[in-house]
């Protein structure tokens, strides 16, 4: 009973994100020349700052908070290889959502994307899903190398970003910030495994240590985010977060919290195979969105420009 409990209450969880992610992209936007290319913003400390004075950014704020409140909520009725990848539902969500806002056209080629990012991912939870086990007591050095080795792995994405493509920058940003979320729950869900145990108390040094990190994470991810919402579309965000944050937290319950323990080789296959169907549902998604397709157009009005310039004498 608890575990259909927790999956309506991610879906649930899964609309207010979108909501809020649509109405904080506004508000990062606002900031910004409306006119300029949304690929060339780059959101400072003190931009980000006076995002707490936008009323649109902070109502997402809330819808976003109270989001996580239900999520936390789900992981506590059943595993985070069952409740994270729910969360996928937050990319028609947000679909329509801007489509209603912008008046966008909601071709083809953008369902399409969609559709494969939900298949990608819903495969993806099946098979995490069927062969989860029961989480083992946490082991904190684990937890502690899987901390270091995403902070790694988050700077080198992030020089990436600056140099990536326009159509790819919203998408690298944002799979930064997902990446931090995805362990984030993780090693929310164990704190709460740890705290479960009788001879681990509040106060206790791997039981503070795994809440700090995990609060830096979220503040890293948020700032990675942010970044996102200011240099491309809101469903780019969305799409990127709901694909990777789910895929970070899952491998985390499976290889770090022991949920993978009764999993062999040929279920780890499958879940690879539709992790990448989701990644390039994504890409797609990235690629074939309305606002990339207005970014490529104006790119090359300027580059046409340049080159039509006559030479200087």
């Amino acid at each position: 009973m608890l575990i259909p409990l927790a999956i309506a209450m991610q879906v649930v969880s899964s609309f207010l994100f979108a909501s809020g992610a649509i109405l904080q992209s506004l508000g990062v936007k606002s900031t910004f020349d409306p006119n300029g290319r949304a690929s060339s913003n780059k959101l400072t400390i003190a931009g980000l700052l006076r995002l707490f004075k936008i009323p649109k950014w902070l109502l997402g704020l809330l819808f976003v908070f109270t989001g996580a409140a239900i999520h936390l909520i789900a992981l506590s009725f059943a595993p985070v290889t069952v409740v994270q990848p729910v969360g996928i539902l937050a990319v028609p969500w947000s679909v329509l959502l801007a489509a209603k806002i912008h008046k966008h056209q909601l071709t083809p080629k953008l369902w399409a994307s969609v559709g494969i990012t939900v298949l990608g991912v819903v495969g993806f939870t099946i098979f995490s899903s069927l062969y989860a086990s029961d989480v083992e007591q946490p082991q904190f050095m684990p937890m502690l190398i899987s901390f270091i080795v995403v902070c790694v792995i988050c700077a080198a994405l992030s020089m990436v970003a600056l140099k990536a493509p326009a159509w790819a920058k919203a998408m690298v940003w944002s799979s930064v910030g997902a990446i931090f979320y995805g362990l984030a729950s993780g090693l929310m869900k164990a704190a709460m495994e740890l705290i479960k145990h009788p001879d681990v108390h509040w106060l206790q040094w791997e039981f503070v240590a795994t809440v700090l990190m995990m609060l830096a994470c979220y503040g890293l991810g948020v700032w990675m985010i942010q970044q996102g919402y200011a240099s491309g579309p809101a469903e780019i965000t969305v799409g990127t977060m709901t694909t990777v944050d789910p895929f970070v937290a899952v491998l985390f319950g499976l290889i770090v919290l022991g949920e993978g323990a009764k999993m062999g080789p040929l279920p780890a296959i499958a879940m690879a195979a539709f992790g990448a169907l989701a990644v390039y549902g994504v890409m797609r998604l990235s690629k074939d969105h309305p606002d990339a397709i207005e970014e490529r157009a104006k790119h090359e009005a300027e580059v046409a420009a340049a080159l039509a310039e006559p030479p200087l004498d």
